[in-house]
């Protein structure tokens, strides 16, 4: 049996005696792997005399020759595809790691995400790839990895939203109906908190201009953190119409006038409806009203700031505060000094404000409508709104 050296000289010799016979006989030089390189040159290059792709990655040798690429290594440029294919299937640049230059080499984008390595924006929605990846956490494949309607690239270079959260500032209402919703949702701030509450008044009865500010005052104060730094939160207290008057109530009707005279229902507002009279047994004297979550009906009364007080009271349990969060909500058994609310039967019907808790207060309203405000659904939000 031959060693190995004696076989490649017996090769060597071989190739030297067909290259001497075509040289001699005037016929085209022997090329046995048919790869376009002659066998000195494979020689020479250190590839397979017999093998036409020496490194196996789908390209011949006489074709890495034309592309510039190493015949004898499978990846040239070591992004882990192999040549062949970079050539052949994925217009990738063999000799470039990362072809169109976003920060992800060509393997990385084929066999770890998914993305098109050949353009820097797989998804067209404004953010390169590698920055949707490490910077954004978002989706390359997706231009809108939140679902709000907004792109990713939109919600980062333009509105300083969170593009994977279609609501950035948690207050119910998804990015692109604050920014684009503008008649269903004037001066809404996507990086602040928004309420919105849609007011129908009684005829012969109203809620003053001067009350419904106060209450917004309250809010625009509140201690409410905002994604863009700042704190408290924007009330919009929307007056909608005059209905009929009725002489009594009671909380049963709140349902049907509900169902007959709220125009935004399923669109993130909260109803309030004011009353001439709610008839029903009263725990607090004149100051009365009746609220679920979204839902309010206050009588209205007739001392200065009476109506407002009770309207943010019942705004209160509108967004959530209830008596099973704290047992003063209510109801008379903390003092107003320890536990300084509108929510507290011992408050002045006078008075707007919620607790901000602190040694003094007993429970902290805001901090509660911080974490856990309810907002109406947006069913009925739709993209033509």
């Amino acid at each position: 049996m031959l060693s190995a050296r004696s076989l490649s000289i017996a090769v060597v010799v071989l190739l030297v005696a067909l290259l001497t016979v075509g040289l001699v006989g005037g016929t085209t030089i022997v090329d046995p792997d048919g790869d376009d390189v002659s066998p000195l040159d494979e020689l020479r290059d250190g590839t397979a005399v017999f093998d036409g792709d020496t490194d196996g990655d789908g390209l011949d040798d006489g074709a890495e020759k034309r592309y510039g690429t190493d015949p004898t290594r499978r990846d040239t440029d070591g992004d882990g595809l192999p040549d062949g294919s970079e050539v052949r299937e994925r217009g990738t640049d063999p000799l470039e790691a990362d072809t169109d230059g976003d920060g992800l080499t060509d393997g990385a984008e084929v066999r770890d995400h998914g993305t098109d390595p050949t353009t820097t924006d797989t998804d067209g929605d404004g953010l390169d790839d590698a920055d949707e990846l490490e910077a954004h956490g978002t989706d390359p494949q997706t231009p809108d990895t939140d679902g709000d309607g907004l792109t990713d690239g939109a919600e980062v270079h333009e509105h300083g939203t969170e593009p994977t959260d279609s609501d950035t500032d948690g207050d119910g209402l998804a990015d692109e109906a604050e920014l684009n919703r503008r008649n269903l949702y004037p001066d809404a701030d996507p990086l602040s908190t928004d309420i919105y509450v849609e007011i129908d008044t009684m005829d012969g009865v109203a809620l003053e201009r001067s009350e419904a500010d106060r209450i917004a005052a309250a809010f625009d104060a509140a201690p409410l953190d905002n994604p863009d730094g700042s704190t408290g939160g924007d009330l919009h207290m929307q007056f909608n119409e005059t209905v009929p008057r009725e002489p009594s109530t009671d909380t049963g009707d709140l349902s049907r006038y509900r169902s007959r005279y709220f125009d935004r229902e399923g669109m993130g507002y909260h109803y309030l409806i004011i009353v001439e009279d709610i008839a029903e047994d009263r725990s607090r004297g004149t100051v009365i009203g009746k609220a679920g979550l979204g839902t309010m009906m206050v009588e209205a009364q007739p001392g200065p700031g009476e109506t407002g007080s009770t309207v943010m009271h019942e705004l209160g349990h509108s967004l959530g505060l209830s008596n099973g969060d704290f047992e003063g909500i209510d109801t008379d058994q903390y003092s107003f000094a320890s536990y300084t609310s509108v929510m507290n039967y011992n408050s002045p019907r006078d008075y707007y404000g919620f607790s901000a808790g602190g040694f003094f207060n007993e429970f902290d309203d805001w901090a509660y409508i911080d974490d856990h405000m309810f907002t109406p659904a947006t069913s009925f939000v739709s993209d033509d709104e």
